[in-house]
């Protein structure tokens, strides 16, 4: 029998509700497989520093490095709760950032799926609709606005201003790419490169590595938009 160690991160809000159920789902597989699964529960978000004084708990840390798995519910508080918590400790801050640099969680997926057979419970139009949706955006979640150096302060007129820095790697780039043409590659072997390129120069970067990559997916065809067409289009 394989044994998994798998870290629970319930999280806050609606987290520990959602959580629990996706635990059913674990045992329902140990019941019916060779596996078991140690679930480790641990703190992490808004619950963790109001019980700690920390978002992510050097226990927590220790539970997630020993886990073949996390598995990890929504953090956050609602924006006048989060004023309680000074800035640099705020879950997402304090506790999601610094996971994902910890674990290089650098890939997102996120489905949109509407079966054909439940299109009348849309208020899209059927045209649109069609015979479903089946979408996957893939999100890069280590490089840009989140992770570059940040300033906040008074310049020498008294104004306040904020400093934010966009930065990317090559290698962060290319990492999620290659997750998104694997991908593609089992499902519609079509893949949009949403980007904005006519402004900014990481999209420049990003757009020149995605013709590099792509050289490898030749079966995977390539279709490029800018960010802003692309929420038209799928708001259409």
């Amino acid at each position: 029998m394989k044994n998994y160690k798998i870290a629970i991160l319930a999280g806050d809000g609606i987290g520990p509700e959602i959580t629990s159920e996706a635990v059913k789902v674990l045992k329902l597989i140990e019941q019916r497989n060779d596996v078991s699964f140690e679930l480790m529960p641990a703190l992490f978000g808004a619950c963790a520093y109001f019980a700690t004084g920390d978002a992510f708990p050097q226990e927590t840390k220790d539970i997630c490095d020993t886990a073949d798995a996390i598995l990890k519910g929504p953090i956050g508080l609602s924006h006048e709760e989060s004023k309680g918590i000074p800035i640099d400790k705020q879950p997402e801050r304090g506790a999601l950032l610094p996971m994902r640099r910890r674990y290089n969680t650098y890939a997102n997926f996120r489905p949109v799926s509407l079966p054909k057979e439940l299109a009348h419970f849309s208020p899209l139009k059927p045209e649109i609709i069609g015979e479903g949706i089946d979408i996957i955006i893939v999100r890069e979640l280590v490089g840009g606005l989140y992770f570059g150096e940040k300033e906040l302060g008074v310049d020498a007129n008294g104004q306040r201003y904020v400093k934010e820095t966009l930065e990317y790697t090559e290698a962060q780039i290319r990492q999620i790419m290659h997750q998104a043409f694997k991908l593609a590659s089992h499902r519609k072997k079509v893949l949009h490169n949403i980007h904005k390129s006519n402004v900014l120069k990481s999209s420049v970067l990003w757009n020149e590595i995605m013709e590099e990559v792509a050289t490898e997916y030749p079966q995977v065809e390539v279709i490029n938009i800018l960010v802003d067409a692309a929420a038209t289009l799928l708001c259409l």
